[in-house]
């Protein structure tokens, strides 16, 4: 369990460094930054470490902005199942947008990931990527139809760690 919280400070310090500065102002009084992390589940691995950066454009009343994910897969090592090591790891960058959906006279708020290939590293993946809001601010990643996993035991939640 320490190795899984010294990748997540390895990671959030990597995402900082990644940065590249494109044609944003980090130093405006309107900037805002936000990182959240979780394990999902994985068919050939003990999980992927999700870490999410999300960098919000301060010109549209913080609906849509840059963002970084990093996936790190962890492996389960020989001697114990509670002992995890890293594996791949791959960074995407693209844009996000926080939208809204109305069914059935209920409205969701939920956030679109579009990523950037010419900006990703690894095997980033270039599909959509869709995340329910959640009223704790916690995300929970969900298909195009912004329906969760079938499987309601499977964890497919990010939580806000600042």
């Amino acid at each position: 369990m320490k190795k899984i919280f010294v990748g997540i400070a390895l990671i959030s310090l990597a995402l900082t460094a990644c940065d590249n500065n494109r044609g944003r102002n980090h130093g405006s009084l309107g900037d805002k930054e936000e990182l959240y992390a979780g394990i999902m589940p994985a068919a050939d691995a003990e999980g992927i470490l999700y870490t999410l950066k999300l960098d919000y454009d301060d010109d549209h009343n913080y609906t849509d902005g840059d963002f970084q994910l990093v996936e790190t897969a962890l492996l389960s090592d020989t001697v114990s199942a509670m002992n995890l090591r890293t594996g791949v790891t791959s960074l995407t960058e693209g844009d996000f947008r926080i939208e809204t959906s109305t069914a059935e006279g209920e409205t969701t708020s939920y956030m679109r990931l579009v990523p950037d290939a010419k900006e990703s590293l690894g095997a980033a993946s270039t599909a959509t990527l869709y995340f329910i809001i959640n009223p704790d601010k916690s995300l929970t990643m969900v298909n195009s139809d912004l329906t969760k996993a079938a499987n309601d035991s499977l964890n497919y939640t990010l939580t806000l760690k600042n």
